[in-house]
């Protein structure tokens, strides 16, 4: 009878621990469910509350509300994440805006662009392809040990946000860097719509060692390619091949044009940063996986493998930055006219010189109303090579005291104040189309700028050959 009692309350105290495991272990399996469901509604307010946000900015443009709703989930995540770099409000749809004549076209997907002129029927005109998801418009960055294509790369993470003139795109590579482009229009002059685009790109490395950055833009123009000539430099000379320039000095602007509108490409000039080259080529040659272009002197834009189809390089120097270090800014200017008239986005760009240009014309028409002549060329001049600068003594004849008499070259020819920059490939290159344009368009001729010219390249050419 005991050993029947026995076995019962033994028989009863294991009933009693494997139900209270069963009760525990229940417990713990429905704690991650709860939260599951608490983590899948707060996603779902969140997602709503963006889709409302950018809903709101895109209708009324509340900034106000993108601000608070940016700055809570910016505390959050900074909370979550002790290397948290930063958050922005954004929107997952499609860009199209227009300010003033300029049309703007972000993909949200891949963070490409396309830009387009407004004519006066209010009909868009691409100056910029809209074909492939605007991709061959894009941006590359290179490190010391990948170069990346920031719109086609799946591992570069995109980012748009509407501005109020504009828009901008933040590619980030996770731990590697953040590529912020700003894309900001304006109007070249006062009383005008907007008709200019000021772009501005800046790097910050997410690394956590220091590393060098390089950044390459390529715009697919498409005006040129339904014209006489694909590009024309800022004096209205044709360029008729590819043609790569490591100095701006001479170049002030590019244009891409047709009878229906035109593009203006500022790389120089105002708060521009001057880019190490930049390249007028076939979009196929910009295209390959060299970070610089490879250039074959004065090819033709048309290729084998790809016709009529142009576009525009530059790559800026390189940058050092350390952790979390953001990088000086990276500025150029487009300018964009409609129905056949030509962009003026000079008079922004060098409004300086367009303000001084009055008072040097009225200087300047003095000596021309006393029939003085304009002095362009001299014959058999006495210069000092050595430097590349002039030095000349008030008797041609006679070296100045102190000084070894200067070596004369044979010719009639010489430049004022020659310097090294008039010695460069892209310069001498530079006159030689001038004086092929000016040749060629012989019932305007003008024979005193063909002849100032050709005194030019002929002194290039004659020291060169010394």
């Amino acid at each position: 009878m005991k050993k029947i009692i026995y076995s019962a309350v033994v028989f009863a105290l294991l009933a009693a621990l494997v139900s209270c495991k069963s009760t525990k272990g229940a417990g713990k399996s429905a704690e991650p469910k709860k939260n599951i469901v608490t983590s899948d509604i707060g996603t779902d307010v969140t997602d709503t509350e963006d889709e409302a946000v950018d809903e709101a900015g895109a209708e009324a443009g509340d900034e106000a509300v993108a601000a608070e709703t940016t700055a809570a989930t910016t505390g959050a995540a900074a909370a979550e994440d002790t290397n948290f770099v930063g958050w922005i409000k954004t929107t997952r749809r499609n860009i199209t805006e227009k300010f003033g004549i300029v049309q703007l076209k972000i993909k949200a997907k891949t963070g490409s662009y396309s830009l387009a002129v407004l004519n006066e029927k209010d009909k868009p005109v691409n100056v910029l392809t809209s074909a492939n998801e605007f991709v061959t418009n894009a941006f590359y960055l290179k490190n010391s040990k990948k170069v990346y294509n920031l719109v086609t790369d799946s591992t570069v993470a995109k980012n748009t946000k509407r501005t109020k003139n504009g828009a901008y795109v933040i590619y980030e590579i996770p731990s590697v860097a953040q590529i912020m482009v700003d894309f900001a229009t304006f109007a070249s002059e006062e009383k005008k719509d907007a008709d200019m685009i000021k772009v501005t790109a800046t790097i910050k490395n997410l690394s956590t060692r220091n590393d060098e950055f390089s950044l390459k833009a390529v715009l697919d123009t498409v005006l040129g390619e339904s014209d006489q000539h694909h590009f024309y430099t800022w004096e209205n000379v044709s360029v008729k091949n590819e043609v790569l320039y490591r100095t701006l000095q001479n170049q002030k602007w590019f244009v891409s044009k047709n009878g229906n509108a035109a593009m203006q490409f500022f790389f120089t000039g105002a708060d521009c940063t001057t880019p190490e080259l930049v390249a007028l080529a076939n979009y196929s040659t910009l295209e390959k996986p060299n970070w610089e272009p490879d250039m074959l002197s004065y090819r033709a834009f048309d290729t084998v493998l790809s016709y009529n189809d142009s576009a525009v390089c530059a790559i800026w120097k390189s940058v050092k930055l350390a952790p979390s270090e953001t990088s000086p800014k990276f500025v150029f200017y487009l300018a964009l006219a409609a129905d056949g008239k030509s962009p003026s986005g000079e008079k922004y760009v060098y409004s300086k010189e367009f303000a001084q240009a009055p008072a040097e014309e009225k200087a300047a028409a003095a000596p021309e109303a006393e029939g003085k002549p304009l002095e362009v060329i001299t014959s058999n001049p006495t210069p000092v090579i050595g430097n590349l600068t002039e030095q000349v003594t008030e008797n041609p004849d006679e070296p100045a005291v102190g000084e070894a008499a200067p070596v004369i070259p044979n010719v009639d020819f010489y430049i004022k104040n020659m310097t090294k920059d008039h010695l460069t490939p892209e310069y001498i290159q530079s006159l030689i189309d001038r004086i092929a344009a000016l040749e060629e368009d012989s019932p305007s001729l003008n024979r005193q700028e063909l002849l100032q010219l050709n005194a030019e390249l002929d002194a290039i050419l004659t020291y060169l050959r010394q």
